[in-house]
């Protein structure tokens, strides 16, 4: 293994990042490097810049084991799978000493849902690299939707024992245990990653959802609001609303704890009682946008057909425009957003043209670009 993918393996992204450019200074078609710096940014979602390195690499390495590994990852992230599958099969049969197309095919086949063929694919990853805790931490993903639950347990302590400070590792391992009725065992994984780390926030939230589930009230005690916004990115709707509940019962109540407990209440399908929540956090704090700004959103989602509703999401809208004052775009993209439903194109398309141009839009300059195509399309139907 070249010290490059070494850099890869680690997920030392800087250092992968600076090696590669080095070697292109000397040699800017080189292969290696050009498919690294490709792999990098598909890491970071970025597939245009992938495919502007990977046009870079010169003819005599267009068929080497580093770009055309890189090649079907392109393919994978652009919805063709099934040719991203054939590609990393073929590089497995044509290199078999080399597991990076096989953990790439593994997670290409738990995509498919294919947990037998991922389950395969990882264990030939693992039996080659057995050192990387990655590899295992996947395989251990796959046996337990094969309902091997004894070999995950085992591949994610050996994935612990190989990288102590994977939270994702105890995570994985508490919620298998819980799910399988041994929620006491998986409070005792969570101890032993807070052993490790303390104050990770992931560990702390999770071992308090273990408890609530218990029914163990008093681990309500020491929660805050960033435990409750931590439990709702967690997808641990009904706990992060439990802490909501105690901190505004010991008068502890905000505009952000109201906002995330109209997020849980949304994410559980509760609209009218998150509808309450975002317009009792508009009240506590009349300089914040988001509420304002989540609650027009709802009510354009929830009350397509509805006049009035429609009304009072677009004074919502434009309150949140007004509150954010030029300082986010999501407001007004959200204004456009409604606008075009309404078929009230011109401003719908002005609006969204302000998004595209403001020095802070970043991800939403893109929608707000498509969102002025397709209105203009709809506008030229008419």
């Amino acid at each position: 293994m070249t010290a490059l993918q070494e850099l890869l393996d680690k997920g030392d992204r800087e250092g992968a990042t600076a090696a590669a450019n080095k070697t292109l200074a000397t040699k800017p078609t080189d292969g290696e490097a050009l498919s690294a710096l490709a792999r990098l940014a598909l890491e970071a979602g970025d597939l245009d810049t992938a495919k502007a390195h990977l046009a870079r690499v010169g003819p005599k390495d267009r068929q080497s084991y580093e770009v055309l590994l890189a090649e079907a990852m392109v393919l994978q992230l652009s919805d063709q799978p099934d040719a991203a599958r054939f590609a990393f099969a073929q590089l497995t049969a044509n290199h078999p000493t080399r597991p990076e197309a096989l953990f790439a095919l593994g997670l290409s086949l738990l995509e498919k849902q294919d947990a037998a063929g991922a389950e395969r694919a990882f264990d030939a990853a693992t039996k080659l690299k057995p050192g990387h805790f990655l590899y295992r931490y996947r395989h251990a993903e796959a046996l337990a939707q094969n309902g091997r639950f004894k070999d995950a347990g085992q591949a994610l302590m050996k994935t612990i024992e190989l990288r102590p400070d994977f939270v994702r590792a105890y995570l994985a391992f508490a919620r298998m245990l819980e799910a399988n009725g041994q929620p006491d065992d998986g409070l005792e994984i969570l101890a032993a990653g807070l052993g490790a780390m303390p104050n990770d926030r992931q560990l702390v939230a999770e071992q308090l959802r273990l408890r609530l589930g218990k029914g163990d009230k008093a681990a309500l005690a020491t929660a805050d609001l960033g435990l409750a916004e931590e439990l709702m990115r967690g997808n641990a709707h009904e706990a992060a609303l439990e802490v909501c509940a105690h901190l505004e019962a010991n008068g502890k109540g905000s505009a952000k704890v109201s906002v995330v407990k109209a997020l849980a209440l949304e994410n559980t399908a509760h609209p009218d009682e998150a509808l309450e929540a975002y317009a009792k956090a508009m009240a506590q704090d009349p300089a914040d946008w988001s509420a304002a700004n989540n609650r027009g959103l709802l009510l354009l989602e929830e009350y397509q057909d509805d006049a009035a509703r429609l009304a009072e999401a677009k004074a919502n809208l434009e309150e949140a425009v007004k509150r954010a004052a030029g300082k986010a775009v999501d407001p007004l993209l959200n204004l456009a957003l409604l606008h075009g439903r309404q078929q009230q194109y011109a401003e719908g398309i002005a609006l969204a043209k302000q998004v595209a141009a403001h020095p802070h839009a970043g991800a939403l300059k893109a929608q707000a670009l498509k969102m002025v195509a397709s209105m203009e399309q709809a506008a030229k139907s008419r």
